[in-house]
């Protein structure tokens, strides 16, 4: 459910027919206790701006949200918070205007997930590798959309062609499909989505979208990547607690 506070001289400037952009401000809320729900990604779907970028926000510790130079108008908006139902409605978003959207928990899901991480974070800690992780905020926040350009751009990570040195042709030339981190040589990496293993390589996880993972694992000193959905996490938590898959570099 959104709710739609408008001031009254916002009104007259929508009827003017003005197209300026707009701050799009609102808040999200729990519908069970009224409290803020921290870190929720609000996507305006179906709408760009001049420059085509695409057009989303997260939510602050208090709630609330801003994002700026949003095209005036009819919207479809996507709320999403791991633990939470995803709410879409279309909104005519206008200047001065302030929202406020209720979610609906799961609670099974909400309890389950800080247990999760934990022990996620324990079998990374017990690794005798150097290990990058990457959360759901940073994921979110990235203005790239897949998972394999936003880990080339991070300083310790770099993909390159597996034969870049090699003057034969072949297709692999044109392709990297091998990772160097930083103090290692270079190697076709090992990626593992979902816990299962992904023989596509690094084209597989150019297709995954940053907005639809929780969680991403680079084993630096033995070529491994580890990518975990936000519906995996979900499902995984939901369930009766089981032992994570060993990490076998």
């Amino acid at each position: 459910m959104i709710l739609v506070t408008l001031a009254p001289s916002a009104a007259g400037a929508q009827a003017s027919g003005s197209l300026a952009p707009v701050s799009f401000t609102g808040r999200v809320i729990d519908t069970y206790w009224g409290s803020p729900v921290v870190d929720a990604l609000i996507r305006i779907d179906g709408t760009i701006r001049p420059d085509g970028s695409q057009i989303w926000g997260l939510t602050r510790a208090d709630g609330t949200f801003v994002i700026p130079d949003v095209p005036p108008g009819p919207s479809q908006v996507t709320v999403s918070r791991l633990g939470y139902a995803d709410l879409v409605q279309v909104l005519d978003i206008r200047a001065e205007q302030f929202v406020e959207i209720v979610v609906i928990p799961k609670p099974l899901v909400l309890e389950g997930i800080e247990v999760y991480v934990d022990r996620l974070e324990s079998r990374v800690r017990q690794l005798p590798y150097a290990v990058s992780t990457f959360d759901e905020v940073a994921l979110q926040l990235s203005p790239t959309l897949d998972v394999a350009t936003y880990l080339d751009q991070q300083p310790a990570i770099e993909f390159v062609n597996c034969f870049e040195n090699n003057s034969g042709g072949g297709v692999f030339r044109q392709r990297r499909d091998c990772m160097r981190a930083r103090g290692t040589q270079p190697r076709r990496p090992q990626i593992f989505i979902d816990d299962a293993p992904a023989f596509g390589g690094l084209q597989e996880l150019s297709m995954i979208p940053t907005t639809e993972v929780y969680r991403v694992e680079v084993i630096r000193g033995c070529g491994q990547i580890r990518v975990y959905t936000s519906h995996y996490v979900e499902r995984v938590v939901s369930q009766r607690p089981r032992a994570l898959l060993p990490i076998i570099c």
